[in-house]
């Protein structure tokens, strides 16, 4: 006798429903056709046609060629970089960055304003050793830009951002860095920051990355660029969403 495999998302029926939901409100608000000329962005030169060498360059490279690929025109955005690891100074003693009462570290890796005069993203510098951290966070932010900076919605969703950048193609680079965002409510304006203790689990993300593939028919080769467990979830989201059970 034999038994056919049932087919089984990585995700809640929860989850699946406001990823849907987000998904198609980004489809219906950007348009069918800028929908579908999207493609997934890879860790390449067809992308990213540069030699990496850890200066400030590369994040400004970074940043030029992203908004390309997000479609962001017609604004000026201010790249700054800043530090958040322990300073030793002569006398051996260390300048640190504020902790919290636990004495944890607290370290962004990116950061988004805008404010009455100007549109900044702020990256840690550390992220200058690690291009596929830097094209996350950047994108990430970008993703801030695209939604409160071209106010399509009026309070902030990290859900939704994280889901702009994946639906601009770059679930490869979340995925395999997961991030996590606090509100940064200080000053004038407002901001988020992005810090490298994860925030969307795998699972949606690869959900979210499968569900565009579909739609969109891409056939770009997602096992040469995910990390082991995203490329399993992406391969059960990648079959379910084909199996008669979606439908």
């Amino acid at each position: 006798m034999f038994w056919s495999k049932k087919t089984k998302l990585p995700i809640t029926a929860e989850d699946k429903e406001w990823i849907d939901f987000d998904l198609n409100w980004l489809r219906a608000e950007f348009g069918e056709d800028h929908f579908q000329e999207i493609r997934t962005v890879t860790p390449t030169i067809d992308f990213y046609d540069r030699a990496f060498t850890g200066i400030e360059e590369d994040a400004e490279f970074i940043l030029e060629v992203t908004m390309e690929l997000m479609d962001i025109r017609d604004v000026d955005i201010k790249l700054q970089l800043f530090s958040d690891q322990p300073i030793e100074m002569q006398d051996g003693s260390i300048l640190s960055t504020p902790a919290d009462i636990n004495g944890k570290w607290k370290s962004a890796s990116g950061t988004f304003e805008k404010n009455k005069k100007e549109t900044i993203i702020s990256l840690e510098r550390g992220q200058l050793k690690n291009p596929i951290s830097m094209i996350s966070t950047i994108s990430h932010e970008l993703a801030h830009q695209i939604l409160l900076g071209e106010n399509r919605i009026e309070e902030n969703d990290e859900f939704l951002t994280d889901l702009t950048a994946i639906f601009y193609g770059f679930g490869v680079f979340l995925g395999n860095s997961r991030f996590n965002f606090s509100t940064n409510t200080g000053g004038a304006g407002f901001g988020w920051e992005m810090n490298s203790q994860g925030y969307l689990p795998e699972q949606i993300i690869a959900y979210a990355m499968a569900w565009l593939s579909v739609e969109r028919k891409e056939n770009t080769e997602y096992k040469k660029f995910l990390n082991k467990s995203m490329l399993k979830y992406f391969n059960q989201s990648l079959d379910y969403l084909k199996s008669d059970k979606a439908k």
